[in-house]
């Protein structure tokens, strides 16, 4: 009984591993994804700090 028995627990602990790597992956996948937005709301805010410079730049050269 004992064969059977630590066959058992073998085949939970790779299924719980399984798992794992798979969450692993998961969480993986999602911080990349939270990067990328992170990246595009920084050069977005980036653009709009460019953008207001410009302006800010044209108001000052136009003559009152």
């Amino acid at each position: 009984m004992p064969t059977f028995a630590d066959k058992e627990v073998q085949a939970r602990l790779l299924r719980e591993i399984q798992e794992l790597y798979e969450k692993r992956g998961q969480i993986e996948a999602d911080i990349r994804a939270l990067e990328a937005k992170s990246k595009l709301r920084i050069e977005k805010a980036a653009l709009q700090e460019i953008d207001a410079y410009k302006n800010l730049n044209r108001t000052r050269a136009q003559p009152s």
